[in-house]
């Protein structure tokens, strides 16, 4: 079942324009279909269109299953090609992301400014949207831009982990940090160049916890959905 973030007025959806255009046009919507809706709050409700023209959308009753994870789960990705973050944007949200924080590595082959970030954000924002709503997710995870690597700590969760290429290996250690519940954890994964030894201590410094992914050196498009994947997966045991 299509699934749209929007407003309600008393029991009425208010739908942006693009999703009024695709749930019109796009999904053909008649009277007596039925959608998903999740509100300002989080909040999912059952809704049934009511009216084809105008569109007229109301309130069926609440859904109580939650596709959340249960820990706040931030993405910190060095800036890389356009498509490489698209891509990256739309699997974090997929699987459960709920902040994603691009930044500048000193070995980035990609600069932008935060002005850049700004022109960038709706198309950012668009992508986790659409992947929010067909994953069935009840947020829309937060980007944000950190200028540099120093500029992340505000960000920082209860559990940081650095997927750092020349820990190479056995994951063991990944899995074992994985074992405690905490309410919040946080990946960071570098450029292609791979992390600058100076930003590798700086992220110790921070109390980050090295890790392996594996013996095999990744892309960091693939790193950031192999340390995500491995991340929920033990989230939702």
């Amino acid at each position: 079942m299509q699934r749209y973030f929007a407003s309600l007025i008393g029991n009425e959806v208010i739908l942006k324009q693009d999703d009024i255009f695709h749930l019109s046009k796009v999904m053909r919507a008649k009277i007596g279909t039925e959608i998903e809706v999740v509100d300002e709050n989080g909040k999912v409700y059952l809704a049934r269109v009511n009216e084809v023209n105008p569109l007229r959308i109301v309130i069926q009753e609440p859904i109580l299953k939650s596709s959340e994870l249960n820990t706040k789960l931030t993405l910190f990705f060095a800036l890389a090609k356009s498509d490489k973050i698209d891509f990256v944007i739309q699997k974090a949200t997929e699987l459960g992301a709920s902040k994603i924080v691009l930044f500048e590595g000193k070995r980035s082959i990609v600069h932008f400014s935060k002005d850049d970030f700004a022109r960038k954000y709706s198309r950012y924002n668009s992508i986790a949207k659409e992947a929010a709503e067909q994953c069935h997710r009840e947020i829309i995870p937060e980007i944000c831009f950190a200028p540099t690597i120093k500029d992340i700590e505000p960000d920082l969760a209860e559990l940081n982990l650095f997927a750092y290429e020349l820990d190479a290996g056995e994951t063991n250690k990944f899995s074992s940090y994985l074992e405690k519940r905490v309410n919040s954890l946080s990946v960071i994964i570098g450029p292609e160049g791979g992390f600058d030894e100076k930003e590798a201590e700086y992220l110790k410094s921070l109390g980050f916890k090295n890790i392996s992914l594996g013996k095999r050196i990744l892309r960091c498009e693939t790193a950031a959905v192999y340390a995500l994947s491995v991340i929920a997966f033990n989230l939702e045991k």
